[in-house]
């Protein structure tokens, strides 16, 4: 298995667009198990500030990167950059992202498969009200798959 780093994932749920990963141009000077923790470190940040902000901001909290509706609940991420092994990863080698989902009472993940490397939002308002654990993987030009994001909680009403 092929795993990737840099790949963050975070929900937006009535609240603006919430980013907490960027890429280290260090992390390709790394070897592969700390560039595999680097990328976990960041994931798990990002999921920290996305769960602390949901019911905690208010419309006049806003920040300048808060650009679209913000009544739909969607699904962000940021293509990563680099391989495990601290290898660059072109976006042209990204052939797209598989979003793995369930009901948080069940066991069985659903998954989501998107075939266009350059999306990197998925809009949850046609999925009916639960609440939910999402987590994404990249999927590169030969197939291979990357382990999963750190998952994140999201409870549609």
């Amino acid at each position: 298995m092929l795993t990737f780093t840099g790949l963050c994932v975070s929900a937006l749920i009535i609240a603006p667009l919430l980013s907490g990963c960027q890429e280290d141009s260090r992390a390709s000077k790394l070897d592969p198990h700390r560039a595999s923790a680097v990328a976990d470190a960041r994931l798990k940040q990002a999921q920290s500030n996305l769960m602390a902000t949901f019911g905690q901001r208010t419309p006049d909290a806003r920040t300048p990167h808060d650009s679209f509706d913000d009544r739909q609940p969607t699904l962000a991420w940021t293509a990563p950059l680099t391989r495990e092994d601290g290898s660059s990863l072109a976006p042209g080698q990204i052939s797209g992202y598989r979003i793995y989902y369930r009901l948080k009472h069940t066991r069985k993940f659903d998954i989501i498969p998107l075939s266009d490397a350059s999306t990197t939002r998925y809009p949850l308002n046609g999925m009916p009200p639960g609440a939910y654990e999402f987590s994404i993987s990249t999927v590169d030009v030969d197939g291979l798959e990357s382990r999963r994001s750190e998952p994140v909680q999201v409870n549609l009403i």
